[in-house]
């Protein structure tokens, strides 16, 4: 185990070490970034293993100072790769959970700690790192009673004065509404500070707490008022499936604590026609409790068809084991057609390397190089793989006699035609 004095030289040293390593000329490409996020991750199990030995203030310290260092390298490196990224919000998790032991301890160790977020957070390496800068005081808020919460405010006040020199103030303006709400809240409760956060409602953030507020008091009917608001105000293109805050999926969820089939029912199909394929299987529970699956089985997959959501459409084609629906849809829409055609060619096998030999001639005829004759070539020996030979055979005579000029596509045609 190593000592928590050795924590922070390591980490410094082992940060600036791999820095030195992987600058080129004074430039760090994607690959160089990556190797220095991976030894920042080392110094992040560090600071995790220092924190479970209850060093809280050694183990924020070094992971606040990785953050520095992440922000800086986010600043002229090229972090592409998303790895940086992931490093930061890594050390928001870190520092997030060092504030939550910290808040459990002394006023004195609460004040150092605060004091060291402050300080970090005011450099100027969180220039042009708006959010960043207020995720790092937002972690601090736990950390706060009303006499060391004025020291806050005033940082708040410092940056929202400066930032009026910004291109874009309200961004800056967006974020200390937010991080002053969270403080008020904390130190006055979610009720006395009701009225603050209904006066910046238009604040998706807050928005988001107010509609959890709802729920969590069972007013369903101001948290489902709340959500459609913004629902009904994005296009059905702004809408992030994977996302759990989307409001489209917030609102299902409410329909769904509210026990509420009938809005259940329609909120789902909404989000399965918009491509959610995971709404399929969510239908089909709620309407075979109801014992009404069978009766809109046929009519939800006509509706998903006539979405145009392609890919959800035929991965619940796969899912029911709708084959004869999946044909028709690849001979109408030959889209992904040696991925889809894997899962027909048992049944299918005809129709499909009728497809593949359709699919094959138009793209041959569009081909110009050799990197896309071997996509052509890998296609044939797919066609070869599912025992259409004599397609695949047709199929390379044909070209070869079509485009006698193309040399390439002749020598990766030879090389397929070994195959059969």
């Amino acid at each position: 185990m190593i000592p928590t004095e050795d924590i922070m030289p390591i980490v410094k040293n082992t940060i600036a070490a791999s820095i030195k390593c992987n600058t080129h000329r004074g430039y760090i490409g994607w690959s160089s970034c990556d190797n220095i996020c991976m030894d920042m991750h080392d110094c992040l199990d560090m600071c995790a293993e220092t924190l479970e030995m209850r060093a809280y203030l050694v183990a924020l310290e070094a992971t606040t100072y990785i953050l520095i260092a992440g922000v800086k390298l986010a600043s002229h490196a090229d972090s592409s790769s998303g790895m940086l990224t992931d490093v930061i919000m890594c050390t928001y998790e870190l520092i997030d959970q060092c504030t939550k032991e910290i808040k459990k301890q002394d006023k004195q160790m609460r004040d150092q700690a605060l004091a060291l977020i402050i300080k970090e957070a005011k450099k100027s390496v969180f220039d042009g790192w708006t959010d960043w800068r207020y995720d790092l005081l937002k972690c601090g808020i736990c950390l706060c009673d009303e006499k060391s919460a004025k020291k806050l405010e005033k940082v708040l006040d410092t940056l929202l004065e400066i930032s009026r020199e910004d291109y874009y103030p309200e961004y800056t303006k967006k974020e200390d509404l937010i991080v002053r709400y969270l403080l008020h809240r904390h130190l006055y409760g979610k009720k006395n500070t009701q009225k603050e956060l209904y006066q910046n409602i238009a604040i998706n953030e807050l928005r988001i707490i107010a509609i959890k507020d709802a729920m969590e008091d069972k007013n369903y009917d101001e948290a489902e008022k709340l959500c459609l608001e913004k629902a009904n105000e994005e296009e059905t293109w702004h809408y992030r499936s994977s996302n759990p805050e989307d409001w489209n999926n917030m609102l299902y969820d409410i329909y769904k604590t509210a026990n509420s089939t009938e809005k259940q029912i329609t909120q789902a199909k909404k989000l399965l026609l918009m491509g959610n394929e995971k709404f399929w299987d969510v239908l089909k529970q709620i309407y075979k409790k109801c014992g009404a699956w069978n009766e809109n089985y046929e009519s939800l997959l006509d509706e998903l068809k006539d979405s145009k959501r392609t890919v959800c459409y035929r991965s619940v084609l796969i899912s029911e084991n709708e084959k004869k629906r999946l044909l028709d849809d690849v001979m109408e829409n030959p889209y992904d057609l040696f991925y889809y055609g894997e899962y027909l060619v048992k049944e299918y096998p005809e129709q499909v390397y009728k497809l593949c030999y359709k699919k094959i001639s138009e793209s041959c005829a569009q081909a110009k190089d050799r990197r896309e004759y071997k996509k052509i070539t890998k296609n044939i020996a797919q066609l070869i793989k599912w025992k259409g030979n004599d397609t695949a055979k047709l199929l390379i005579e044909e070209l070869k006699q079509r485009y006698p000029r193309k040399t390439a596509l002749l020598d990766e045609l030879e090389k397929v035609e070994k195959k059969l």
